[in-house]
């Protein structure tokens, strides 16, 4: 009895977030155009963290997390520049000006990221981009656009500092396991499912950048995974921050034909 009050009281104030996030979305002032290649996610999760307030709050405790970890990234790793790295470096602004982004981030190679691998880093004012030393060796020019313009469609989503959300998310899951549940349910799937939406966006800038879908689905057969679970792969997927390889595929080759 004391649980499924405890549900019902928790199922309550997230109706009230839900209402709330809707009510400062229309109020907002200062909203981010939406990018025409966008993935279409509607959900509450997206109207919170559009709030001005709500950024600006995550920004801070962004700033402070990520400080340390972006300067010890910047001591280790090789920043790509046009001398030491001609080639990927005119990969890097190809896609910057594909994208119409003025202000081409900091590319650093580094041997924190195994495999072919790629991760946009920082916060929204200082985004960096970080990829494997495989990557860069073992990748075509196209595969590396693609994987270059994906992070970037990342950050040009702003969405670098919802990394902390999560985290968050993951501490307060730590607390409780019966609250952890709720959390999960109530706040973490459509949070999860707001970063598959992210997920297929930066797909979509990836291939605008390298115009070459073959290159796009061999370079996601290269770094697939073996995605096996007792669960159906549609239920299992809204516990996961990224979505599927062959969802990804398809949802980027329905794309492709509209862009085409």
């Amino acid at each position: 009895m004391l649980f499924a009050k405890g549900f019902t009281k928790i199922k309550d104030k997230t109706e009230v977030i839900k209402k709330s996030a809707r009510a400062s979305k229309i109020l907002s002032q200062e909203k981010e155009t939406p990018l025409p290649y966008a993935y279409p996610c509607d959900n509450y999760i997206n109207s919170i963290l559009s709030n001005r307030l709500v950024r600006k709050t995550l920004q801070l405790v962004a700033d402070k997390y990520c400080e340390k970890q972006i300067e010890n990234i910047k001591s280790t790793g090789l920043l790509v520049c046009d001398e030491k790295y001609p080639r990927f470096y005119d990969i890097l602004q190809n896609c910057c000006r594909t994208l119409n982004i003025k202000e081409v981030p900091e590319v650093y190679i580094t041997s924190k990221l195994k495999g072919i691998n790629a991760l946009s880093v920082g916060t929204d004012k200082t985004p960096i981009i970080l990829i494997s030393h495989k990557a860069v060796v073992g990748l075509s020019d196209n595969e590396l656009k693609f994987m270059i313009g994906h992070e970037l469609g990342h950050i040009l989503q702003k969405n670098l500092i919802c990394h902390t959300v999560k985290g968050l998310l993951d501490n307060l899951n730590n607390k409780s396991d019966i609250l952890g549940r709720i959390v999960s349910d109530l706040i973490d799937v459509p949070l999860k499912e707001w970063y598959r939406c992210a997920e297929h966006t930066a797909d979509r800038a990836g291939l605008i950048c390298c115009k070459d879908f073959e290159s796009v689905h061999s370079l996601m057969i290269k770094i697939a995974n073996t995605e096996r679970s007792s669960m159906a792969p549609a239920l299992m997927e809204l516990y996961k921050e990224h979505p599927y390889i062959q969802t990804r595929i398809n949802v980027l080759k329905c794309y492709k034909l509209y862009y085409q």
